[in-house]
């Protein structure tokens, strides 16, 4: 078994991880957009993405290397990192990608932020949004057998060009009631660094 085996009746059966949906952020503060990533999506937007790679490439990686780049003294990205939570209990896997309050290292450290693209581009696919909620929890085993104690965590499942947000709490996952898009940048980089400054 692994993170994209996984259901969320697979989560509450094996480890009690109870799921609803409520508003995760409130009174967002916008950060604009650089002007290299403005222009880099755009160029994006003509080609063709057919694949879960090219969305990857095009969409997702420039978004979380903005931010990334805007936090560099406390952030890592790791792209197609292997998260080994605990392989018993099938919380392992490949993460499409992850931040990692590592910034001084080349081994990841204390995951805060797991990204996962959506299955066929549908962020409603619970299946998807299932596999970012195991991938959390794996971080979370990863995280206590590293002697971390970041505890929440947050997740994303995306289209590349539409987000929804998913948290791990307790023994609760909650998964966001708003959506964000690609169409206002502003906000879909606040919420990130909502949730960056949040570990500060």
């Amino acid at each position: 078994m692994a993170y994209r085996d996984f259901t969320f009746s697979d989560l509450y059966t094996k480890f009690g991880i109870q799921q609803s949906r409520k508003k995760l952020f409130v009174n967002v503060t916008p950060e604009q957009p650089s002007d290299l990533l403005l222009a880099y999506l755009d160029t994006a937007s003509d080609a063709a993405l057919s694949t879960e790679k090219a969305v990857s490439e095009a969409l997702v990686y420039p978004i979380l290397q903005e931010i990334r780049i805007k936090n560099r003294e406390e952030l890592k990205l790791f792209s197609g990192e292997n998260l080994m939570g605990d392989k018993s209990k099938g919380l392992n896997g490949e993460c499409d990608f992850i931040l990692s309050k590592s910034p001084r290292t080349l081994d990841l450290g204390s995951p805060i932020i797991n990204i996962t693209e959506a299955k066929q581009g549908d962020i409603e696919n619970l299946k998807s949004q299932a596999q970012a909620a195991a991938q959390l929890l794996g971080a979370r085993f990863f995280n206590q057998h590293h002697g971390s104690s970041v505890e929440t965590l947050y997740g994303a499942c995306t289209s590349g060009f539409t987000w929804v947000f998913l948290k791990l709490e307790n023994n609760e996952i909650f998964i966001d009631t708003d959506r964000y898009s690609t169409s206002n940048l502003p906000q879909l980089i606040g919420v990130l660094q909502t949730i960056i400054n949040s570990y500060k």
